[in-house]
């Protein structure tokens, strides 16, 4: 019986999950990919070599030089500053305040609302990733839109957190994209002060430029 539970468990897990998305009511299913910069430009990779001719594994060494830290075992967990390890599970977001912040749920498999908008607001977002879509029901008006160059913006949440990012609908001749970032948070500086005139009303003019000695 365990055995049947395990395996309708491992059958639930690689059930593909989809884009869904609504303009104007109706629903459009889209399955994805992620683009990856190896599809694009193909890729390189130096291995390093031990003595043996054995590939090497990289590894770093903790700042108080009592632990090995290979590739992984970052990805479990954390120190805190008595040495005390959390595991990712007893992990938390905070806001501002200090307050447990509320996890946002995925976004897959539930339809998001489609707003049009201009390609301005594309860039003034950060591109974190980007998705090939293969449509696998897309409404015609939706379609339509696309094709005619518009560009529409919905909540993205792959997976659970502590923040939703903005994905953008885009269609072109090579297909469909959600293109996928957070909106740049840019701070403007200024003067705490007026600039002060540098210029001296006494000055005689003598070290001025003659251009006639040029």
């Amino acid at each position: 019986m365990q055995g049947m539970l395990a395996a309708l468990f491992r059958r639930k897990d690689l059930v593909a999950r989809s884009i869904i998305v609504s303009y104007q009511g109706k629903p459009s299913t889209f399955g994805y990919s992620r683009v990856s910069r190896k599809q694009l430009y193909a890729t390189r990779k130096r291995v390093p070599l031990d003595s043996a001719g054995e590939p090497c594994q990289r590894a770093e060494l903790s700042d108080d030089g009592s632990m090995l830290i290979v590739s992984g075992m970052t990805g479990q967990g954390y120190f805190d500053e008595s040495g005390r390890w959390l595991s990712n599970e007893e992990l938390v977001g905070v806001d501002e305040a200090g307050q447990a912040a509320p996890e946002q749920p995925s976004t897959l498999d539930a339809p998001q609302e489609l707003s049009e908008v201009e390609p301005e607001a594309l860039l003034d977002c950060s591109t974190d990733a980007i998705y090939t879509l293969d449509p696998t029901e897309i409404d015609d008006d939706l379609r339509k839109k696309l094709e005619a160059g518009a560009l529409f913006r919905f909540p993205f949440n792959l997976r659970a957190g502590y923040s939703t990012d903005s994905a953008f609908l885009v269609g072109n001749d090579e297909g469909i994209f959600a293109i996928v970032g957070s909106e740049l948070q840019i701070p403007w500086c200024e003067l705490e002060k007026p600039a002060v005139d540098l210029d001296d009303d006494d000055d005689d003019g003598d070290d001025d430029l003659d251009f006639e000695m040029f």
